[in-house]
């Protein structure tokens, strides 16, 4: 599995494969790093194992993220990782 493209303790999201960022719980480093440019991948991380990766899944990007995620894009991913974290991970 990949790595974060920008370390824990990094803001913003200044890497030219990166979407987005977000953390959660400050335990779990999510990032969308484009593959295309309508399409991405998912990663999310947890920090607590030393960034060690634990799922991944694509995803498409509206309008080709050319200044950004869709916002619709966003919720949809952010929904995705709250199933992922509080059905499957955290149930392990």
């Amino acid at each position: 599995m990949s790595q974060p493209l920008l370390p824990w303790e990094k803001e913003g999201a200044d890497h030219p494969q990166l979407v987005w960022r977000s953390k959660l719980d400050d335990k779990f480093l999510i990032e969308v790093h484009r593959t295309d440019n309508y399409s991405g991948t998912l990663y999310i991380f947890d920090h607590d194992k030393n960034d060690l990766g634990i799922a991944s899944w694509d995803v498409m990007l509206s309008y080709g993220a050319m200044f950004g995620p869709d916002v619709a894009d966003v919720e949809e991913w952010q929904k995705g990782v709250a199933v992922f974290i509080d059905t499957i991970y955290n149930k392990q």
